[in-house]
């Protein structure tokens, strides 16, 4: 909205139609407050009742109300990758139903202007330390990843990861032989000679870190513009109780106005995409929320949830990752 500062009122330009109910609360007023004072300062053809507001180009906003408004209101409708240099530490917790198993875990994310360094923690399943063979032998490879450094877009999508030679180095020299020596089953070789061509260049295997829920909603590209606070687009997710992966068409809603604890808002809400095994069935729903920093535009937040169904079975996947 435009505006000009005359002494104790602001006169604001009314975008589309005026909802007196909605305009006055987001001024923090009574339509009525709003009234007295719009009528109070405006011309006479300007003059509003409360039965019938007609059409009006401008309205009159007391100052101090105007001020404390547009200290909430974004003032771009892009959001900015960020080039602050900082490390956080996230808490990630994920809940798998219909299995209900939870895994949670810590991750470290040094940033740079140029580059993320990535540490994770050990991973609880049921808050319980791993125990199973497999599952041992799957958290022990992963630790192989870590420090872990990947360059983004400028969307925020991931785009290489810069030490893939010191990862295969780590691998081929340290990992593997003591693996093959500890772990020794033909199951278990099996996955050894399936992580041993994934860790050869892991870069030429970055869909596999996309499997990953961390990895595919941290590296969401949600940087970029949203003309009107708005835009469509498709979200892939693999959900490993299926082994398939699950597409969205996604709405992507940018908040107006900053949270209550002062943070940038993205709401992406989506439905399953529809094809020949879901015809006629109930569709999975979309349904996260990202905070963001708003001086850095960096995450402080995910929270939401991915569904879908199979043979009348809901399988849904709960997503929380905090900055601790």
């Amino acid at each position: 909205m435009k505006d000009s500062v005359i002494n104790e009122y602001k006169k604001v330009k009314v975008e589309g139609i005026l909802n007196l109910k909605e305009f006055s609360a987001e001024y923090e007023m009574t339509p009525e407050e709003f009234l007295n004072f719009h009528n109070k300062h405006c011309s006479f053809q300007e003059l509003l009742t409360l039965s019938l507001p007609k059409y009006v180009e401008y309205v009159y906003i007391p100052a101090d109300k105007f001020e404390t408004r547009d200290q909430k209101l974004l003032k771009s409708t892009t959001l900015d990758l960020p080039v602050v240099s900082s490390e956080k530490t996230y808490g990630v917790v994920i809940k798998f139903l219909p299995k209900n198993l939870q895994i949670h875990y810590r991750i470290k994310i040094k940033r740079t202007p140029f580059h993320l360094e990535l540490t994770k923690e050990k991973t609880y399943v049921n808050n319980q330390e791993i125990d199973k063979v497999i599952e041992q032998l799957f958290e022990k490879a992963e630790q192989i990843l870590y420090p872990l450094q990947i360059s983004v877009k400028k969307n925020g999508g991931l785009e290489n990861i810069i030490n893939h030679e010191e990862i295969a180095k780590r691998w081929k020299a340290d990992c593997l032989p003591k693996m093959k020596d500890y772990y020794q089953s033909e199951t278990t070789d099996q996955i050894l000679t399936q992580m041993n061509k994934v860790y050869a260049n892991i870069n030429l295997k970055k869909e596999m870190l996309g499997r990953n829920l961390f990895y595919k909603l941290f590296f969401l590209p949600v940087y970029g513009s949203y003309p009107q606070f708005f835009k469509k687009d498709f979200l892939q997710v693999y959900f490993s109780g299926l082994t398939q992966e699950i597409g969205y068409g996604t709405e992507l809603v940018l908040n107006k106005e900053y949270t209550t604890g002062n943070k940038i808002a993205l709401k992406i809400t989506g439905t399953e995409d529809e094809n020949l095994f879901n015809k006629n069935r109930t569709k999975g729903e979309a349904n996260l929320l990202y905070k963001l920093n708003k001086e850095t535009g960096e995450i402080f937040s995910i929270t939401g949830y991915l569904s879908t169904f199979e043979k009348n079975t809901e399988y849904k996947i709960d997503f929380q990752l905090y900055e601790q």
